[in-house]
């Protein structure tokens, strides 16, 4: 638990407690979405991109509506 100690007003002290998980949440956050993007790119960068474009192409939804 971590504790922080500051002047509020002239003749208080405020005091408050945290958890201290707060700023370890938000790093694995962004090293999760640093990752990710970073594997992305790789992945991009060695196979290339996708030869046809996105979008779903099933074979039964284009025979059913010939």
């Amino acid at each position: 638990m971590q504790c922080t100690i500051a002047r509020h007003a002239p003749g208080s002290i405020l005091i408050h407690m945290t958890d201290g998980f707060g700023l370890m949440r938000k790093r694995l956050v962004a090293w999760t979405i640093l990752t990710c993007a970073l594997l992305a790119v790789t992945v991009w960068t060695v196979l290339g991109p996708p030869r046809h474009p996105p979008g779903p192409h099933l074979p039964s939804r284009t025979a059913a509506m010939r």
